[in-house]
């Protein structure tokens, strides 16, 4: 009879997780037309493509598509009638923006079935000498199979949005799986509890949509292999232990997060074990009559570890050098990126995720976790499989491997997202608790069920109001985004790109026949398609005080304002036409750089010629004779018989004590790119966004570089 209901039980708790996944994949798919794509995702997704193609063809280009030949043979064409007849028609097609669906805006069967992250410029042999020194590539080919299958092959979803159902699809089951597991050691409504809590949690929730090539795809594969392994040794399977390995090579192939998983099970297993033989820790006995499970367990990492080599042709000739650069690619990246001394606590530690995760989790969440953790700490002996144990250590130990000192991450907690599934999980056992206690004092079950989920109706509410920008919230604590950005909070408003889409549609919806738009950012954030086919998007209608009419779309936030020369120029100047925010905070702001954009305060201008200059051995010093607002220094210079610029950068005082550096580093021609690089043929511009100041300082190097052979200059400032 027992067995009966444990039969039971199990089965209604498969059905349930079936259905919590599908029910957060359909809602899912339902909102990921909302989301741009990571800032990260074209190199991702090129280097997929260029291996998958690889892989089915045995070709190292894709000269053999006659229909990518075709398209870029049709898109060349409209470029020229474009140049020559104005702006009809300046890409071969439009997808609509606000679907998922293959819509574009010409007969279906006109349009070239490939994907264009197919790029001829970028094949086999660049994508490894370019692209290959960082992350490894599983997840990249694994969503270009999505687009393989959706797009191309069926044409059912665009090009754009089928390779993002591989993450969506991977955060479904992890749905399903955190509710399972859950369930099974602690009740449905523990279960319950905890995929809500991962479902809402507003970093999972956002970043499941557009964030498929590194962080999503590690932690659904990491919190698969630490079940596997977990189920594998509980219930004494090889099968398991063989499966553990092979979700241990996924998310090796994904990320290299997956290797301090041994933090994770080593500890448990321990523990799991010395209970199990009441406190005589023994391995031995364990494995005594069970022959296959030893060899699995030998297998397991060996077989992971075989994926990621026999699939990633960057390591396929000298493999033990390439390890090397990708293990210094991981050091680098999490010991040598400069830590913000602030958050540096006791002993050393870095309290940087700590506080990160204390001011972006749900204050539901960050109750019922710690809930969990003292009801964990409380029953510690009625735990037969240690479970509880393992969530702990799931949840520690990401965390701690950036706190230990020395180690640092940047840019929020998305790349140890792993803790976020065993938080919840951890967060369902607290729920259950709080759950129990309620029934106790006598509250019904049902009326116990309904307070404890009715905890979870303000955040749910906050995610609605901020969608689908959830990835930049911040919680109560610190008041919210705006309250971080009030604090300079390091990493506010960071976004990763999402909102991206949003402006385009504003842009497609809003813009004159022709209009000229570039991004402030890269332009391949955007991608083409999504674009109106007359809008001209390039790079070089950037104008600056040229105001040459173009429409510019900028990310805001931290540091974003004093990054360059065209941030402070646009925030400072010039009106904005759009805005998206989150509490009240701009995340992102479209210009129209034209005069009747340009704020009245920055309209009237004077020229001051004959500037006072005096040259020294590392450039040149400049005295205006009175402290002005800056607008631009234009140059004139002997470019003979002297050497080029190496580099150099300007420096200004409103009292010749306390100096400000302009942003950028000469030559360059990002400033203004409608001017090209500067200096050039004897003409340097330099363009300034209102600073007070009376003296300029331009250090170069080398010291007689040609634009020191000053023959005249203007300076223009504001009145």
């Amino acid at each position: 009879m027992k067995n009966l209901f444990q039969t039971i039980v199990l089965l209604q708790n498969n059905i349930t997780s079936i259905f919590l996944s599908l029910l957060f994949f359909v809602f899912s798919l339902a909102t990921l037309a909302d989301y741009g794509i990571n800032w990260d995702a074209p190199s991702h997704l090129l280097r997929g493509q260029t291996y998958l193609h690889y892989y089915l063809t045995g070709r190292k280009n894709y000269t053999d598509l006659d229909q990518w030949n075709k398209f870029r043979e049709k898109e060349a064409a409209i470029r020229t009638k474009t140049a020559q007849e104005g702006v009809p028609r300046y890409r071969l097609y439009f997808q609509k923006v606000d679907t998922i669906f293959f819509n574009p805006d010409i007969p279906k069967n006109q349009v070239p079935r490939i994907s264009m992250y197919q790029n001829s410029g970028k094949d086999f042999n660049n994508v490894m000498a370019y692209y290959d020194y960082g992350h490894p590539h599983i997840s990249d080919v694994l969503s270009a199979v999505f687009n393989f299958v959706l797009f191309q092959k069926l044409g059912l979803l665009n090009d754009v949005d089928s390779y993002r159902v591989y993450g969506v699809l991977l955060s479904s089951l992890l749905v399903g799986l955190v509710f399972w597991w859950t369930a099974n050691s602690y009740g449905k409504f523990a279960g319950a509890i905890a995929a809500l809590s991962l479902s809402l949690y507003p970093l999972f929730w956002s970043e499941s949509h557009f964030n498929n090539e590194k962080d999503i795809p590690e932690t659904v594969f990491y919190s698969l292999f630490v079940f596997s392994f977990w189920k594998g040794i509980t219930s004494r399977s090889w099968k398991w232990i063989l499966a553990s390995g092979v979700l241990f090579g996924l998310a090796l192939g994904t990320k290299f997060n997956i290797l301090f998983s041994i933090f994770v099970i080593l500890p448990w297993i321990t523990f799991y074990l010395a209970s199990k033989y009441n406190g005589a820790f023994s391995i031995k006995t364990f494995l005594k009559g069970h022959v296959r499970l030893l060899l699995a367990l030998i297998a397991a990492p060996l077989l992971g570890v075989a994926i990621v080599i026999e699939t990633w042709p960057y390591f396929w000739s000298d493999p033990v050098h390439k390890i090397g650069k990708i293990v210094d690619f991981y050091k680098t990246i999490g010991t040598t990126v400069s830590i913000d001394q602030s958050f540096i606590g006791l002993f050393g530690i870095n309290t940087y995720a700590l506080q990160w995760i204390l001011y972006t989790t749900p204050l539901v969440i960050l109750f019922l976790a710690s809930l969990g953790v003292v009801t964990i700490l409380l029953r510690k002996q009625k735990d037969r499989q240690m479970e509880s144990w393992l969530f702990l250590l799931m949840l520690i130990v990401p965390i701690a491997r950036v706190t230990w000192p020395g180690t640092n991450i940047y840019g929020g907690v998305r790349q140890i997202m792993e803790f976020v599934p065993a938080m919840c999980i951890i967060a369902g056992i607290g729920g259950a608790a709080l759950w129990g206690w309620m029934i106790k004092k006598q509250i019904s079950t049902v009326y116990a069920s309904v307070l404890v989920l009715a905890l979870f109706i303000p955040i749910t509410l906050k995610l609605v109001e901020i969608h689908p920008n959830e990835n930049v919230y911040f919680n109560p604590l610190i008041g919210g985004l705006k309250g971080a950005k009030e604090r300079n909070f390091p990493g506010w408003g960071v976004s990763f790109g999402s909102p991206y889409r949003e402006a385009i549609e504003w842009i497609n919806k809003n813009t004159e026949l022709g209009a000229k738009v570039t991004l402030n950012e890269i332009l391949s954030n955007i991608p083409g398609v999504f674009i109106r086919p007359d809008i001209r998007y390039r790079d070089e209608y950037r104008s600056g005080y040229l105001q040459q009419g173009e429409y510019l779309i900028s990310l805001i936030f931290q540091g974003t304002d004093t990054r360059s020369y065209m941030d402070m120029y646009l925030n400072k100047m010039i009106e904005p036409v759009y805005e998206i925010t989150v509490d009240s905070v701009p995340i992102l702001k479209i210009w129209k750089n034209d005069k009747t954009h340009l704020k009245s305060e920055w309209s009237n201008e004077e020229v001051l010629d004959n500037l006072k200059f005096t040259k020294t051995d590392n450039g040149v010093s400049f005295d205006i004779g009175q402290q002005v607002k800056l607008s631009r220094m234009e140059i004139e210079y002997d470019d003979s018989n002297c050497p080029e610029l190496d580099w150099g950068y300007l420096m200004v005082s409103a009292d010749g004590e306390t100096w400000k550096r302009i942003p950028g580093v000469l030559p360059e021609e990002v400033s203004i790119e409608v001017l090209g690089k500067q200096p050039k043929n004897g003409k340097f511009i330099e363009p300034f966004t209102g600073q007070v100041a009376r003296y300029i300082n331009f250090f170069v190097s080398p010291g007689n570089t040609c634009v020191t052979q000053i023959k005249s200059i203007k300076l223009h400032h504001f009145k």
